[in-house]
């Protein structure tokens, strides 16, 4: 299975799934009752090249959501043998247990990796437009800040393979939401001549992030384009594609 790495630190290891393999096979990681066998042999693919196991993986229904959970490693095995037994409802975990890998699933959403060096916490966060313009990656980071005492400084992030601005095409109903967000937002929508908008979602991301003093240095965003990069990844907005990748991480 291809997979693109974050590179951090060698205490962790982070990856997006790519949505073919080597032999141009299929590489669907989300059930969606078309598939779902090959889907559960694809997981299984996956923790064994990683050395590990389903049982040491974790992932929520993601209903475009801000909630957000802790699991630890008696929650591992949740969501991976069927969609039914995930945690429902949530769009983000985080967890302070090593071994334990975090899955975040997308086509076009965004996903966003935290790793807290100095508390040793690790997050993984599913961002679509909804949650983009709800901030869940700042509540899930303020969060790590107040109540589990991560300090700016030692955070760092990913920003991962989704949409890029070129490619957002946005109505009112979305850019009527992203200038309701706590921040000045003009400088990441851009209007067209017919009336609807390029958005630079990831930018609004980043921006989430920098307004909590996160350094700049510190933020890894993702060149990679779900749209345009249709040999890499699934597209919801490019092919109404039912498969989704996944990006994953784990505190070694």
């Amino acid at each position: 299975m291809k997979l693109i790495p974050w590179n951090c630190f060698d205490e962790i290891e982070a990856y997006t799934t790519c949505a073919y393999d080597e032999n141009n096979e299929l590489c669907n990681m989300s059930f969606n009752n078309i598939d779902d066998q090959q889907v559960l042999c694809n997981r299984k693919k996956l923790a064994k090249q990683l050395n590990t196991n389903l049982e040491h993986m974790v992932a929520t229904y993601q209903q475009h959501t801000t909630n957000f959970i802790e699991v630890s490693l008696k929650d591992g095995g949740k969501g991976m043998y069927n969609r039914q037994n995930a945690f429902i409802g949530y769009d983000a975990m985080y967890t302070k247990d090593r071994q334990l890998w975090l899955w975040s699933f997308h086509a076009d959403c965004c996903p966003v990796l935290l790793y807290c060096r100095d508390q040793k916490i690790i997050a993984e966060i599913h961002s679509g437009w909804k949650g983009t313009v709800q901030e869940i990656v700042a509540k899930v980071t303020r969060h790590l800040i107040e109540n589990e005492h991560c300090s700016p400084e030692h955070i760092y992030a990913y920003i991962g393979p989704s949409i890029n601005k070129e490619n957002f095409e946005a109505k009112d109903d979305i850019i009527t939401l992203v200038k309701q967000m706590s921040f000045e937002t003009s400088s990441f929508y851009v209007q067209k001549e017919d009336g609807n908008y390029l958005l630079d979602s990831k930018g609004l991301i980043l921006q989430q992030l920098l307004n909590l003093n996160i350094p700049r240095d510190h933020i890894t965003v993702s060149p990679y384009c779900t749209i345009e990069n249709e040999d890499l990844f699934f597209s919801y907005r490019r092919n109404k594609s039912p498969h989704r990748n996944i990006t994953l991480i784990c505190l070694k």
